[in-house]
């Protein structure tokens, strides 16, 4: 099983490339989301400045 392979596995093999790339940047895109959404801005309450 060298380089030069049947089309359908190299054709297979490129789609799940590109799905595993396109998952990938997907989940780390919903997870920055996810981020900013959880986050919360700190108000400071009072003068605590010396």
């Amino acid at each position: 099983m060298g380089f030069p392979h049947c089309p359908i596995c190299v054709a297979l093999a490129f789609l799940t490339a590109c799905i595993t790339v396109t998952r990938g940047y997907f989940f780390y895109f919903l997870y920055k989301e996810a981020e900013k959404k959880r986050a919360f801005q700190f108000v400071p309450v009072g003068n605590w400045s010396l």
